[in-house]
């Protein structure tokens, strides 16, 4: 029967690679993406840094204009301002709540 010897760690015994000095690396920390919705997000901010809920500003698009003149060929044009009334119709500019820096847009 062979006999184990149990595992001892001596410093000196350490292989040379090993004792080399190691270079220091910066420390990347990612955040998670910023999923933007028609309404206020969690999301974090490209300038300060801070997470927490955008504020939400509402501006016509493309396609509220586009609906607006659909609207009204087809003979509602009485009803030409609906797009523009309603939020759906357009696309939603988040900004951070903090430092008030745009964070991105959601286009429906």
């Amino acid at each position: 029967m062979e006999s184990h010897k149990p595992f001892s760690y001596n410093p000196q015994e350490v292989p040379p690679i090993l004792n080399q000095p190691q270079s220091t690396q910066p420390l990347i920390i990612l955040a998670p993406l910023n999923v933007l919705g028609k309404s206020s997000s969690m999301a974090t901010c490209p300038s300060c840094g801070v997470r927490g809920k955008t504020k939400v500003e509402y501006e016509a698009s493309n396609k509220t204009h586009l609906l607006a003149l659909l609207i009204c060929l087809v003979g509602g044009v009485c009803c030409v301002c609906c797009p523009y009334c309603n939020d759906s119709c357009q696309s939603a500019n988040h900004t951070c709540s903090s430092c008030g820096a745009y964070v991105g847009t959601f286009k429906n």
